[in-house]
C-alpha cells in the first residue's frame, strides 16, 4: 500500500487528466458548431419583428392614403416612383434582402424623422443626379415670371439671379474639432453656404465648414473653385458678404423704418434706407428656401453621428430632391411660399446684426468696389425715384 502522501498526489493527477480531458471535449463541440456553421450557415434571424416588415411597410404607406405617404417620407406617391426610377438609372438595384423601394423609404424616413441612417446618400449626392437638379444659372436664364412682375423689385434687380446667404446645420464633429465647430451663438454645427433662384430651386451650395467660418470666407474660396457667376449677373447677399461686381449687398450701417419717410423726404439718406427694404424683400428668398428645407427634413435639425464627410453630404442631396420635388409635383408648388400673396415679405425679418462680419481674407480691388457701389447707387436712386413719382401721384407730397 502506497504512503499517503502518494496517495494524495496520485489522485490530484487522475483529477487534473479528468478535466483536461473535459475541456479537450468542449474544444472539439465547439470546433464542430463552427465547422458546421462553415459549411450550412443558419438562415438569418429578424431582429425587428414587427407584424409589418420593411417591405411591408413601404406598400402599406405607398398604397394607403396618399397624404400619408406624404407625411411619412415627405414626397407624394408620383415623386417616390420618379425616385425609384432615378436611382434605377444610376444602377441601384435592390440587394440581398432589401428592394429598393425599402432602401429609399428608409432614406427618406431617416431624414424626415432625424434618425441615424449609406448607399442611397451616395446615389443622391451623385454627380449624374446631382447636377440635373441644381445648376447654376448662365447668362440667359430667364427670372420667375412672378418677380418680373412685381414693379417694386423689377426692373431694379434685373441682372440678379436670386439669393446667397449661410445657414447652419447641426453637426457632431470629433472632439478635436468640436470647439472650431462652435458658430457665434455657441451651438456646434457646419455652416453651409447656398444661393437659390427667386423661385425657390438650389443653384449652388458648398458644405462642410465648421460653424466658425464667415460667410464671406465660404463665398471667397468657393469663387477661386467651381463657383461661376456670369459677367454682368450677381446674387443678393447681406451686408456681410464683400461688395464686389458678384454679389449686391445693402448699405453697411443702414436701417429701414417706414416712419421715417413714408410721408415725405426728410433726408438724403433716406433713399438707401428705402432700398435697404426693397434689398431684404428680395433677399428673403434665400432665408425661405432654409426654412421649407429645414422644416421638411428633422435630419437638418439634429446633428447626425456620422463621419463629418457624411454629415456635409446629406444637406446637398436633400437640396436635389428639394429641386425635384418642386419640377414634378404640382401641389407642392402651389403649397410652396412663393405662391403666397405676401410672397415678397414686405417687412422682412432681420437678424440683430445684420450687417455680419467681413471675412478678413476677402480682397476685393479698389476699382472694383467703386463699380459694384455705382451700380447699387444707381439702383437706390431709381427705385426712390419711382416712390416719390407714386406719391406725387396720389398726393401725398
Amino acid at each position: 500500500m502506497p504512503p499517503p502522501t502518494a496517495l494524495a498526489r496520485h489522485r490530484r493527477r487522475r483529477t487534473l487528466l479528468a478535466l483536461l480531458f473535459a475541456h479537450l471535449l468542449q474544444l472539439i463541440a465547439y470546433a464542430a458548431l463552427v465547422y458546421q456553421e462553415l459549411i450550412d450557415p443558419p438562415d438569418p434571424i429578424p431582429y425587428h419583428t414587427s407584424i409589418l416588415s420593411g417591405q411591408g411597410w413601404v406598400d402599406e404607406l405607398y398604397n394607403g392614403h396618399p397624404n400619408r405617404i406624404n407625411t411619412e417620407f415627405g414626397v407624394r406617391r408620383h415623386i417616390f416612383n420618379i425616385l425609384i426610377a432615378e436611382l434605377r438609372w444610376l444602377g441601384y438595384g435592390q440587394s440581398r434582402y432589401v428592394s429598393l423601394e425599402e432602401k429609399l423609404g428608409i432614406f427618406l424616413y431617416t431624414c424626415i424623422s432625424g434618425i441615424y441612417f449609406c448607399e442611397i446618400l451616395d446615389a443622391f449626392t451623385d454627380p449624374d443626379f446631382y447636377n440635373r437638379y441644381v445648376q447654376l444659372p448662365t447668362a440667359n436664364t430667364p427670372l420667375p415670371q412672378r418677380f418680373m412682375d412685381n414693379p417694386l423689385l423689377f426692373p431694379f434687380f434685373e441682372n440678379a439671379l436670386g439669393g446667397i446667404d449661410g445657414t447652419h446645420i447641426p453637426s457632431w464633429p470629433s472632439k478635436e474639432d468640436r470647439q472650431l465647430q462652435r458658430d457665434r451663438k455657441g451651438q456646434v454645427s457646419q455652416n453651409v453656404l447656398c444661393c437659390c433662384s427667386f423661385d425657390m430651386r438650389f443653384q449652388y451650395a458648398v458644405t462642410g465648414y465648421d460653424g466658425s467660418a464667415a460667410d464671406a470666407t465660404m463665398f471667397s474660396q468657393s469663387r477661386m473653385e467651381d463657383f461661376r457667376i456670369p459677367e454682368g449677373k450677381y446674387y443678393l447677399a447681406d451686408a456681410g458678404f464683400p461688395n464686389c461686381k458678384a454679389l449686391l449687398v445693402p448699405y453697411r450701417g443702414v436701417r429701414y423704418h417706414l416712419n421715417e419717410w413714408l410721408g415725405a423726404i426728410k433726408a438724403l439718406k433716406i433713399h438707401r434706407s428705402f432700398s435697404t427694404l426693397r434689398h431684404a424683400q428680395a433677399r428673403n428668398v434665400i432665408e425661405r428656401i432654409f426654412g421649407v428645407l429645414k422644416s421638411r427634413w428633422g435630419v437638418l435639425r439634429a446633428p447626425l453621428k456620422y463621419d463629418m464627410e457624411i454629415q456635409a453630404r446629406v444637406p446637398v442631396a436633400l437640396m436635389a430632391i428639394h429641386n425635384l420635388i418642386l419640377k414634378y409635383d404640382l401641389e407642392e408648388d402651389k403649397e410652396s411660399p412663393d405662391n403666397e400673396d405676401d410672397a415678397y415679405d414686405p417687412m422682412p425679418r432681420l437678424d440683430a446684426d445684420t450687417d455680419g462680419e467681413l471675412a478678413s481674407s476677402m480682397v476685393v480691388p479698389l476699382e472694383e468696389q467703386a463699380e459694384a457701389e455705382q451700380r447699387r447707387d444707381l439702383i437706390a436712386n431709381a427705385m426712390w425715384e419711382q416712390h416719390v413719382e407714386y406719391l406725387r401721384s396720389q398726393n401725398r407730397m
